[in-house]
């Protein structure tokens, strides 16, 4: 990935403008030593206002102002420091949350030790974020132990940046199946076909037409600016600036939301409106996009599904190092040595057992009985003591709770219940 999805004014800092005014002091900064190295030579700045220039335009796409992924990563660090957020941070599962009258307690077995700590708090806010990974029914346990079949959003990929990139230099040489139609499944077949630079050569020595690279995917190829409307997306804050400049203030769609009653139709908004496994016009039509690459042969593209897998000993007939024959619904089959699911996450509710049983223990924590999803305030209070954000408050927040823009609706809802509490 090179820029973001989303456009500059979604980030995790406070100000809507941090990261516009984050790009103005870097490129200040950079602007400002060009110009002492210029005056010393010619004693004037041509050199170093045209670099300025070029450095601001390169910083964000020239569709939607969408930051460079480096960029934006330096600006979390930015922001991670600002507010001291590493020094208040523990890494631990929460296995258990107990409610009681003047106080909640929240059991969390820790990543490093394995020991068991009880915090407890005031009020607690459970951000959890999706479900786990979509794992379709043909993969089994043998295959995900043994390194056959990964998913691009597993915690260990994440995790570990090194795990990743040792894959990925392993993989030039070998046949990828890459399943999925969306902007993940794309970046990760266009990266590791660039790394390739579309060779045939195999790692038994061997050359072959076709194409190291496979995607598959159910649906076509599917191009959408953003996965969901940015009517969404704007925040009360927002709202009141359109209004004081003679906008309408809150988009007509959230409006008709807010003024639905009915959660099984809210869910079906938010069903119709969310629009996943889509790409950009930059990542399929841009340059080196997806498209060319597919028609250079690069990429072989399938639109189908798995319907059976069969592992076979690789061509060297070393059983410990096995391949897939994989047989698609369009009559196809594919022999290849890796499989990397791009399926995104289940659609069960986020934070499994852990959940399921806080709401069976408190029966004060009421869900929609169409999906099982938290019925919430309009600041989102669960309880006295309980918060949601991302994806547990969308029957509140609409079709954009688990995005970024989401985050911020979330923060901006929940602080207001402090202020005026």
């Amino acid at each position: 990935m090179e820029y973001l999805r989303s456009s500059a004014g979604y980030h995790l800092d406070l100000n809507e403008n941090s990261l516009r005014s984050f790009d103005q002091k870097t490129t200040t900064a950079t602007a400002s030593e060009d110009s002492n190295i210029n005056t010393k030579k010619r004693g004037k700045n041509p050199r170093g206002v045209q670099k300025d220039k070029q450095r601001r335009s390169s910083l964000f796409s020239n569709d939607y102002e969408r930051p460079r992924l480096d960029f934006f990563n330096n600006h979390c660090d930015e922001v991670i420091a600002k507010y001291n957020l590493d020094q208040i941070h523990t890494k631990g599962y929460v296995t258990k949350i107990e409610l009681s009258d003047d106080h909640v307690k929240v059991q969390v077995a820790m990543v490093d030790s394995g020991e068991m700590v009880d915090y407890h708090a005031k009020q607690i806010v459970l951000a959890l974020g999706n479900a786990e990974p979509s794992i379709p029914t043909w993969v089994n346990e043998y295959d995900l132990q043994n390194g056959l079949v990964k998913h691009l959003l597993e915690d260990n990929n994440i995790d570990d940046d090194t795990v990743g990139q040792s894959d990925d230099d392993n993989y030039n040489n070998m046949n990828i199946a890459i399943i999925g139609g969306g902007i993940t499944a794309a970046h990760k077949a266009l990266q590791l076909a660039r790394k390739s630079k579309g060779s045939s050569n195999r790692h038994d020595g061997t050359e072959s037409k076709s194409p190291a690279i496979h995607l598959i995917s159910r649906h076509p190829l599917r191009e959408q600016q953003f996965d969901t409307h940015q009517d969404w997306m704007m925040d009360q804050a927002a709202s009141k600036r359109s209004k004081d400049g003679g906008g309408y203030g809150l988009p007509k769609k959230q409006v008709l939301y807010q003024k639905c009653d009915c959660l099984k139709e809210r869910r079906q908004i938010i069903a119709e409106e969310r629009i996943p496994g889509t790409l950009t016009p930059a990542v399929y039509r841009g340059d080196h996009g997806l498209k060319y690459a597919i028609q250079k042969g690069e990429i072989g593209w399938h639109q189908a599904y798995v319907v059976e897998k069969e592992r076979v000993p690789n061509r060297n007939g070393k059983e410990d190092d096995q391949m897939m024959i994989l047989k698609l619904s369009c009559g196809e089959s594919i022999q290849v040595d890796r499989v990397l699911l791009a399926t995104g996450f289940d659609k069960t509710l986020p934070g499994g057992k852990m959940i399921q049983n806080l709401i069976n223990d408190n029966s004060k924590l009421n869900v929609s009985d169409y999906c099982g999803y938290p019925i919430v305030s309009e600041h989102l209070r669960w309880s006295d003591r309980v918060f949601v954000a991302g994806a547990l408050a969308e029957l509140e927040l609409g079709p954009s709770a688990r995005n970024i823009a989401g985050a911020r609706l979330a923060a901006e809802r929940i602080v207001q219940a402090f202020v005026r509490a």
